[in-house]
């Protein structure tokens, strides 16, 4: 991953919206009662189902999708100067924080046990910045990883963070003195992080196992088994413009794009020997896609004007051959700037924009293409405006999915259709829960920049 493109930074200029950068430390912001969640906890915290979530101040939060439970991790001592009352009434099970701290970009471990975040302290000399892993429960930590510059991964991000699908491995992004560079920490208490890989733009998938991955680093594409290790690498180049190759869930095939008779393609190669690869779409440039958690189908957007930041067409491409379903399409279709696959492969969420409201729309449809249902129109946080502009990559490791499917959950501030639906709406960036069957209006579980469901 890179810093955001210009076009990505026009596109947040449409929008209203201007990232914030690791400078801007959140842990200077006190929420004023307005932003002050319910805190009340009257029985023990559970480990599932579960939102993570940023506060404004950058405190570390967990809570239940119906907004009870709400736990604090991080900041005890600022979180009750913050909060006048919240000790002797919620949960707050972290060490104190100091105002010069702020964390940022958690991320659920596989079983829900453990979160992995980044933190930022700025001191006068110099501004410490580590992967920190923390029990989801207790808010304990321990660091993992120091950065030895300082340096972001892309706008507002010190790190990439994605836990492995299963088992305790932990694999990040990092800035580094020879640039960006990949690690894997075997999870294990007192491990050092070993760097797998480096080079730029990197990006790159776990095989659900956890015993592989695919990665695309500049222009070679590279089947890993294991991550770390040379011994039983293939790779190959590719000039195909996307970001994310995607590894099918029996972890089997590997479907990437390449250049194909003067055009792009999508092509899909078993992961035993990729060169024997077989086209199964012409797609334009650039293009984005994700294979289906039930393995039959792959999500494919694409976009006619090359170098624009968002796409015109969305199509669900099943890998036997059967006919291609295209949910959005054309002028006359509202561009979409991301997607995502719900848990059981079921459904697709996507993200519309709607460039005359200034404003984006979640989207949600059957996973054959019928009944597509507007959920909720926003303006992204800065946080979520860079996890949608690298989608196809947050999606592996940052789900905006519940895990039964039936709710979403994003940061924002209301876009205007929203607010005419719903009336007077709270300042500032919040944390809304969204029903996709469109049977119950957005939840608002309080103040936040980003959110992130457990998996399980």
């Amino acid at each position: 991953m890179l810093f955001a493109n210009k076009t990505l930074l026009g596109l947040a200029g449409s929008l209203g919206i201007v990232a914030a950068a690791c400078s801007n430390a959140p842990g200077t912001a006190v929420l004023d009662p307005s932003q002050q969640p319910d805190t009340k906890i009257d029985r023990e915290v559970g480990q599932v189902d579960r939102i993570a979530y940023v506060s404004p101040n950058g405190n570390l939060l967990t809570v239940n999708p119906d907004g009870g439970d709400l736990a604090q991790l991080t900041g005890g001592l600022q979180a009750e100067d913050a909060m006048p009352g919240f000790g002797s009434h919620g949960s707050v099970q972290a060490q104190p924080a100091r105002v010069n701290e702020y964390y940022t970009w958690p991320t659920w471990s596989a079983d829900g046990t453990k979160l992995a975040a980044s933190r930022v302290v700025i001191q006068e000399e110099r501004t410490e910045i580590t992967v920190q892993v923390m029990d989801s429960r207790t808010g304990r930590s321990e660091t993992v990883f120091e950065n030895e510059q300082p340096g972001l991964v892309a706008d507002g991000a010190p790190h990439y963070i994605y836990w492995a699908p299963t088992g305790n491995a932990l694999s990040f992004l990092s800035s580094t003195p020879e640039g960006l560079s990949l690690f894997v920490w075997g999870g294990a208490p007192g491990d050092d992080a070993a760097a797998v890989a480096s080079g730029g733009p990197l990006y790159y998938q776990w095989a659900n196992d956890g015993g592989a991955m695919a990665l695309h680093i500049g222009t070679e594409i590279i089947w890993a088994k294991p991550p770390a290790g040379d011994a039983s690498r293939q790779s190959f180049q590719s000039s195909g413009n996307f970001r994310v190759p995607t590894i099918s869930p029996d972890g089997a095939s590997l479907a990437y794009v390449d250049q194909a008779d003067g055009g792009m393609g999508l092509y899909i190669a078993p992961t035993s020997d990729l060169s024997q690869a077989r086209r199964i779409l012409d797609v334009g440039s650039p293009s984005a896609f994700m294979w289906s958690p039930d393995g039959t189908q792959i999500a494919v957007a694409d976009q006619s004007v090359s170098g624009a930041p968002i796409y015109d067409r969305l199509m669900l491409v099943p890998v036997d051959g059967s006919p291609v379903t295209t949910l959005s399409s054309g002028r006359s279709s509202e561009d979409v700037w991301a997607f995502f696959w719900s848990p059981a492969g079921d459904k697709l969420a996507w993200v519309a924009v709607n460039t005359a409201e200034r404003e984006l729309e979640w989207v949600v449809a059957p996973s054959d293409g019928s009944d597509a249902k507007r959920l909720f129109s926003f303006q992204p946080s800065a946080e979520v405006f860079i996890m949608l502009s690298f989608f196809d990559q947050y999606a592996y490791s940052h789900s905006p999915w519940s895990p039964d499917g039936k709710s979403l959950v994003v940061a924002g501030s209301k876009g205007q259709a929203a607010r005419r639906s719903n009336g007077r709406t709270p300042a500032g960036d919040r944390v809304y829960v969204l029903d996709v069957d469109g049977a119950s209006e957005p939840r608002d579980l309080g103040a936040g920049v980003l959110a992130i469901w457990s998996w399980n």
